[in-house]
């Protein structure tokens, strides 16, 4: 549940803890209206002492012989691209399960099917990481990640790109491109 009554609370919030955000919006980074549609949408909380944008990520390992699909980038309404190196990730919603969250990624981000995914839960690992976050630079975030893998089928052998289609959402990213990377080039740690 969104704590701010409005987009102009929260913009008075981020004035109160010195938090600039003159530079969201712009290139490859996040708006104010992308923030307060996360608040809305009980994707983040905001805590008050320290300042601290918190996310709970589920990032999900799939395998291909000795690599791994990765996010290699995000293409953005303005034309800016973001390079990003990292597993399928995504928020988890109110409410919502680890599982879930990651059938509801691999459903919008890779179009896959329910069928098409397997997930393993005895890999289930857990990692929170304190970082200033590249959607609002300024804003200390803390990330507080599941990771966990899948077997899937119906993806592509080589890159590709896919049109965002997530639900509900006014996502700035247009489109991803997916390639198979060598595991030890992976960053397991995520900035959505």
């Amino acid at each position: 549940m969104n704590q701010f009554s409005s987009i102009h609370a929260l913009e008075a919030w981020l004035q109160k803890h010195g938090i600039g955000y003159d530079a969201w919006g712009k290139d490859s980074n996040k708006s104010l209206r992308n923030l307060w549609q996360e608040l809305e949408a009980g994707e983040v909380q905001l805590k008050e002492s320290p300042p601290l944008r918190v996310v709970e990520v589920v990032q999900i390992i799939i395998r291909r012989n000795h690599e791994i699909l990765v996010e290699a980038e995000q293409e953005f309404a303005n034309g800016q691209r973001r390079f990003r190196n990292q597993p399928p990730s995504e928020k988890v919603k109110p409410g919502e399960s680890i599982q879930d969250a990651a059938r509801r990624c691999l459903q919008e981000e890779l179009g896959l099917e329910l069928e098409a995914i397997t997930l393993d839960l005895t890999t289930h690992r857990q990692h929170q990481t304190n970082t200033n976050s590249i959607s609002y630079p300024g804003l200390p975030s803390q990330y507080n990640f599941h990771l966990l893998e899948a077997t899937v089928s119906g993806l592509p052998e080589g890159e590709f790109w896919r049109e965002n289609e997530t639900e509900g959402s006014v996502d700035p990213v247009l489109r991803h491109r997916w390639a198979w990377r060598p595991r030890e080039s992976i960053k397991f740690i995520a900035n959505p």
